[in-house]
């Protein structure tokens, strides 16, 4: 055999195959083994971030159920909390009491939940194999190839999305949702515009609001209702319903003391205080809140 073209009866070829293989998974295998111990390291620097914060503040606890809720309770009573397709539910969750002043009869302290909330959305990667003999053939009214097979409608996989989000506890049962979500694209650029309509141009094209009772929206959402919205929390998503106040999105600001989600839970807790003092006592006397001789 040409001392060339082989090494020890191994031909050259072969020989550089297999180096590459097995450097490959060599480097495979540091690459997962660094990514486990980072994510390790990040849920640790998160639970000690968590503990710090409710060591900060004595008033606050953990919870796996905010307001008392369980995560189906909560993406069913709470439309602006996403269901997803398969899997949702919360993380890092603290509560406690915040002080407020609601009016005549109502408690002078709410509890007040803030968490991540997550929930798995449905993807289909595109699969133009098996579309029926040479891709052609019969297909149904959405395009899909009655000559093919499953994998026509390509491979399915799961993304997860997830947003801060905080919860207040009402000392009152609200039997007519009312929510206030940002405005699609469309609807701020005026191409389509649906909701309730307001008194403030500005709040109609940043928000859309959907209510089952026109006069409750129009007594939550009076003009400091509406300017606090626009200059405050363009991005964010109210709802009440039930026992409860719902703020959802990104709080208007975070603690940069504390790692990632962590660092928003403060902020969230904040911003739904400061909503929930925005309501009008005329929305209260609506739902018949106040005066109650609590």
């Amino acid at each position: 055999m040409d001392t060339g073209t082989a090494i020890l009866g191994v031909p050259l070829a072969q020989s550089a195959g297999n180096g590459a293989f097995w450097s490959l998974l060599v480097i495979g295998l540091i690459l997962v083994g660094a990514g486990a111990i980072y994510d390790r390291h990040r849920r640790q620097k998160k639970q000690a971030d968590l503990d710090r914060l409710l060591d900060r503040d004595p008033r606050l606890d953990h919870t796996v159920i905010p307001c008392g809720l369980r995560n189906d309770e909560l993406a069913w009573w709470c439309q602006g909390l996403p269901a997803g397709d398969r899997n949702n539910g919360v993380r890092y969750a603290v509560e406690g009491p915040m002080r407020v002043d609601l009016g005549p009869g109502m408690p002078d302290e709410l509890n007040v939940a803030a968490f991540q909330w997550w929930w798995e959305e449905e993807r289909r990667d595109n699969n133009r194999r098996n579309r029926g003999i040479g891709g052609f053939g019969p297909r149904t009214s959405s395009g899909m190839s009655l000559g093919g097979s499953s994998s026509t409608m390509g491979r399915r996989r799961y993304v997860e999305q997830k947003t801060p989000a905080a919860v207040v506890k009402l000392p009152v049962t609200v039997d007519n949702r009312v929510i206030i979500r940002p405005e699609s694209l469309f609807g701020r650029a005026g191409i389509t515009r649906g909701g309730h309509q307001f008194e403030s141009a500005e709040f109609n094209r940043r928000f859309r609001v959907e209510a089952m009772e026109q006069h409750l929206a129009l007594a939550l959402i009076d003009a400091n209702f509406q300017q606090l919205m626009v200059e405050n929390f363009p991005d964010q998503t109210v709802e009440i319903f039930g026992s409860l106040l719902l703020v959802a999105g990104t709080p208007t600001h975070r603690d940069d003391s504390l790692t990632g989600t962590i660092g928003l839970l403060p902020a969230a807790r904040q911003d739904a205080h400061r909503i929930l003092r925005a309501v009008p006592p005329a929305y209260w006397r609506a739902v018949g809140a106040l005066n109650r001789g609590r």
